[in-house]
């Protein structure tokens, strides 16, 4: 036992490692096309074409509905993203996840290096670009599934929120690097091909060690000696409180299939199946699914649509101007840095008080509804000043990929691992499939609908955004309720007698994961002695 679970900790390290870097990298594969939206957009004006931050752009982008087109393409990949996320979440659960994973890094590596293949090899044919971005988004919806999968397996319940907003700052580091990267040669005059081939190469460098080093499963890293006679071990972290030390200790759960032989000696086993794989339909019955979708839905619109075009805007959407300050492709590339830095912030943030508070809708709902006001104090005032800008990216980062971050990693994986699917069953990658899915058909809307807005008004595609937030929270609402009624239980159970707190906090603690037991709700409000083996 001592040499497993020293391989087990060991190892989940490097998972967290790899997963992370993984799809730090997806990420980065996808934020070179907003970043060269400017050059590949036409501003070239014969009457001032001494201005140096002009560009020509490069057909077929460069005409007077280049917007359109560009919000087509983004359509095309997004599209392609989410209804490949449902096939290859159901997939996930079913194949070697990290083969599926190394697939669909090299996968998405090739494509970035083809868009840029477009520059060098002089392409203008619009058909090209969208079969590249249709196989694209095919290959990058393999990611999420199964980073989402490999996790959910090798950490549990407790602290979930803190832990996923830590890794989950690997979406905001790879559009950060996404736009760092790419903008070196994102000039008018400069090579911009390298800045789709430089991150196809590093995002395929970096599937070499994920299909070397990582371990998808944790059984995997059991000693040779008992592997063939053990089939399943379940390894949760678990936090229990020992209330006459006074602090928590963590521990790990071991659920064996039967008994083994270790050392010589034999070890009695807890029976448990080998967990399976669920269905769409059984997945959905899972309680929050439908909302936390639906919700993600209006999330991802919002978010993408900065992804997209929030470099595009910052440099267009005042004359080119912040304050007096002349905005070129370089400088709006950076100040869209910000945005993604204030969701680092926000992820990490909501998912520490997410599990202090033990109820995830209520944080997530409050800061969507925060954003709004976020979002219109941007238009009216973020072109005054450069400081200005950077601290309402920020709050504005913060108010939007803050609940994306938590409901895609903290809230699925709950959702994944749920008491109701009585721990036999397997729906980590599916989940995940289907709430990131949802939220990616958000995601074709959003950015589509901007570039077709923006020709008339930018103020007409913020209207959108924000009505688009305060949806996303209103999504919340029977959850909000849920999270309050258990929250002001334990409450008024606090000051009770001791019995009834524990019982309280118990059946409060259930109800979030499942279904209370008839006998927790035949002996509400009694002081009752629970043994070691029912708590």
């Amino acid at each position: 036992l001592t040499a497993m679970l020293e391989a087990y900790h060991s190892s989940r390290f490097l998972v967290a490692v790899l997963t992370f870097l993984s799809y730090t990298c997806f990420h980065l594969c996808r934020k070179p096309f907003s970043v060269t939206k400017s050059i590949l957009k036409s501003t070239y004006d014969i009457n001032t074409s001494n201005d140096s931050s002009l560009c020509q752009g490069w057909a077929p982008f460069n005409g007077s509905h280049s917007n359109l087109l560009l919000g087509a393409m983004d359509c095309t990949f997004l599209f392609t993203y989410a209804i490949a996320m449902y096939l290859h979440g159901y997939l996930a659960d079913r194949m070697n996840l990290r083969h599926f994973l190394t697939v669909g890094m090299i996968g998405s590596g090739l494509g970035s290096i083809l868009l840029g293949v477009a520059y060098f090899a002089n392409i203008h044919v619009l058909y090209y670009f969208i079969l590249v971005q249709l196989g694209t988004g095919a290959a990058q919806a393999m990611g999420w599934p199964a980073v989402m999968a490999v996790m959910g397996r090798w950490f549990g319940k407790q602290r979930r929120g803190l832990i996923m907003g830590v890794w989950n700052m690997h979406t905001s580091i790879g559009n950060i690097l996404g736009t760092v990267i790419p903008s070196i040669w994102a000039t008018c005059d400069g090579p911009w091909g390298w800045s789709f081939v430089v991150p196809g190469f590093i995002i395929i460098g970096v599937s070499v060690p994920v299909f070397l080093l990582l371990v998808p499963d944790p059984r995997l890293t059991m000693p040779s000696s008992i592997q063939y006679n053990v089939q399943e071990i379940v390894m949760e972290d678990r936090i229990t409180e020992d209330s006459s030390r006074g602090y928590e200790e963590e521990v790990m759960d071991i659920n064996w299939k039967k008994e083994v032989t270790i050392d010589g000696g034999h070890s009695t086993a807890l029976m448990t199946d080998k967990p399976k794989a669920v269905g769409v339909c059984a997945a959905l019955r899972i309680p929050g699914v439908i909302e936390y979708s639906l919700s993600l839905f209006f999330i991802k619109l919002v978010s993408y649509t900065f992804l997209f075009w929030l470099p595009l805007y910052i440099a267009r959407a005042h004359g080119g101007y912040i304050g007096t300050r002349k905005v070129t492709s370089q400088l709006s590339a950076w100040l869209s840095v910000y945005f993604d830095l204030g969701g680092i912030i926000g992820t990490v943030l909501l998912g520490g008080v997410s599990d202090k508070l033990g109820a995830r809708a209520i944080v997530v709902a409050f800061l969507l509804y925060l954003s709004v006001p976020i979002l219109y104090i941007y238009r009216l005032f973020g072109s005054t000043h450069i400081s200005v800008t950077v601290v309402l990216l920020i709050a504005s980062g913060m108010c939007v990929n803050g609940p994306l971050g938590v409901i895609t990693t903290s809230v699925s994986s709950d959702l994944g691992t749920h008491k109701s699917l009585r721990r036999n069953e397997n729906a980590k990658a599916t989940v995940a499939a289907i709430i990131d899915g949802t939220g990616s058909l958000g995601a074709v809307i959003g950015p589509l609908i901007a570039g077709a807005v923006s020709e008339y008004s930018w103020n007409y595609s913020f209207y959108f955004l924000m009505s688009s937030c305060l949806l996303s929270g209103l999504l919340l609402t029977r959850l909000v309720i849920s999270d309050l009624s258990q929250w002001r239980c334990g409450l008024k159970m606090r000051h009770g007698p001791q019995g009834q707190s524990a019982l309280c906090h118990k059946v409060c603690t259930s109800c979030r994961d499942g279904r209370p037991t008839l006998v927790e709700l035949q002996h509400l409000g009694s002081a009752v002695e629970w043994s070691s083996d029912e708590s």
